[in-house]
């Protein structure tokens, strides 16, 4: 009898293990990957992912959804007309259930380009390339800053799709705190070290 019980359970676990790996090579969305969104053809499609970190926008007839499956990160753009626009931006953001009356309006707009933004990523050779440039040739390259954190020196600045954490050479007194404006203020500063940080503002496409 125990012979048998033990072959049941035996059984029962090559089961599981099998339904587990099928369901992992299914190429579904929350495995991650190119091929879980192979299938996405309508911007519901990504609306129903779970997860966190989602940035969507609409201007200038334009619809743009960047999003997150796995450790990629993607985004989606779609032409819209006057009517869709106007329509999503009617929408009152302080009203409850803003989201789900937005979501409504573009989850049946087809995708017309979907983006793998990972291969806009700078690799950290590329990065280290920037030590010894001023914050002003970072400006001049199309950097701009979104924060800092001037006790270290660090400073967060977006290129592409993406945030970096860039620390320059250089000190800055407490008293100056208050005063200090990225953009004027490392001018002449050099960069000592930059280090790919997350995503940043991927819906501006301008």
């Amino acid at each position: 009898m125990k012979k048998v019980l033990s072959l049941v359970l035996v059984l029962f676990m090559a089961l599981t293990i099998l339904a587990g790996c099928g369901s992992k090579d299914s190429g579904g969305a929350g495995s991650g990957g190119d091929a879980s969104v192979d299938s996405f053809k309508t911007f519901g499609d990504i609306i129903a992912l779970e997860g966190e970190g989602k940035q969507v926008a609409v201007y200038n007839n334009k619809l743009i959804y960047a999003f997150q499956v796995g450790d990629v990160y993607y985004r989606a753009i779609s032409e819209i007309s006057d009517e869709t626009e106007q329509a999503y931006m009617d929408v009152d953001i302080l009203e409850d259930g803003h989201e789900e009356k937005q979501n409504e309006i573009i989850s049946s707009i087809e995708i017309d380009k979907l983006e793998n933004l990972n291969e806009q990523i700078l690799s950290q050779e590329e990065l280290d390339a920037l030590v010894g440039k001023t914050g002003q040739d970072l400006m001049d390259d199309g950097w701009t800053f979104s924060g800092h954190n001037l006790e270290e020196m660090e400073f967060w600045m977006d290129y592409g799709p993406f945030e970096y954490t860039v620390t320059f050479d250089g000190e800055v007194t407490e008293a100056e705190w208050e005063t200090f404006v990225d953009e004027e203020d490392t001018k002449d500063l050099t960069v000592k070290s930059a280090v790919f940080t997350t995503i940043g503002d991927a819906t501006n496409i301008e």
